[in-house]
C-alpha cells in the first residue's frame, strides 16, 4: 500500500519538475537572446541626444534649484533671460549635432521593431540583424569621429554659458551656485566623457 502511495506521489511530482525546468530553460534562452540583442545595439545608442545636452543648461539648473540656492525673484527673472539666450545660442549647434548623430546609426536600424527568425521566435531575432555595407560602415565611423568632436566642442561652448549664468548670481549665493554647476559638469562628463 505504501509503495502505491509513494509511486502516485512521484508520478504527480515529475511533470511539475519537468515543467519548471523547461520554464527555466526558456527564460534563460530569452535572457541570452536579450543580451545578444544588446550586444548588437549600435554604439550611437549610448551617445547623448541634443535634448540630453540641452537639459544641462546651467541657468535652467539654477532656476530649478532656487530652494537650495535662495534667489530673489529678480535674479530668477534674469536667469530665465540667460536660459533663453543660451538656448538660442545653441540652436544651430544642436541641429548640426542631431544631423551628425543620425549618421552614426545603421540606416535600417529601428529599435522599436523585432526581427523573427525561421521559427518566428524572439531568440531568432539575431539571425535577421541588418547587414551593414562597407560604405555605410565607413560613413558611421566618420560620423562617430565628427560626433566626438562636437561633444568636445560642447564642453567649450558650456564655459560661456556657465559664466553668463553665474554673472547674475549675487556674491552671497555664488559659492553654492558654483558647486551645483560643478555637479552638472560631472553629469555632462558621464554623458560624453571617456567615449571611444
Amino acid at each position: 500500500m505504501r509503495t502505491r502511495i509513494l509511486a502516485a506521489a512521484l508520478a504527480a511530482c515529475i511533470p511539475a519538475a519537468v515543467f519548471a525546468q523547461g520554464k527555466g530553460a526558456r527564460s534563460s534562452d530569452t535572457a541570452s537572446s536579450s543580451s545578444s540583442r544588446a550586444s548588437y545595439a549600435p554604439s550611437s545608442a549610448r551617445s547623448p541626444t541634443s535634448h540630453d545636452l540641452a537639459d544641462l543648461n546651467p541657468a535652467a539648473l539654477l532656476i530649478s534649484k532656487r530652494k537650495k540656492v535662495p534667489l530673489a525673484d529678480s535674479t530668477v527673472a534674469q536667469l530665465k533671460a540667460v536660459e533663453k539666450k543660451i538656448n538660442d545660442r545653441n540652436v544651430q549647434f544642436f541641429a548640426t549635432y542631431d544631423s551628425v548623430r543620425k549618421w552614426t546609426m545603421p540606416i535600417g536600424d529601428n529599435s522599436t521593431t523585432q526581427g523573427h527568425g525561421l521559427r518566428g521566435g524572439v531568440a531568432d531575432s539575431k539571425l535577421t540583424a541588418p547587414a551593414i555595407s562597407p560604405a555605410e560602415q565607413a560613413k558611421m565611423q566618420s560620423s562617430m569621429r565628427d560626433l566626438r568632436a562636437l561633444m568636445a566642442d560642447y564642453r567649450e561652448r558650456r564655459k560661456p554659458d556657465v559664466t553668463d549664468a553665474l554673472g547674475v548670481i549675487p556674491d552671497a549665493q555664488k559659492k553654492a551656485a558654483t558647486d551645483l554647476l560643478a555637479q552638472q559638469d560631472g553629469d555632462l562628463e558621464k554623458l560624453i566623457g571617456g567615449r571611444p
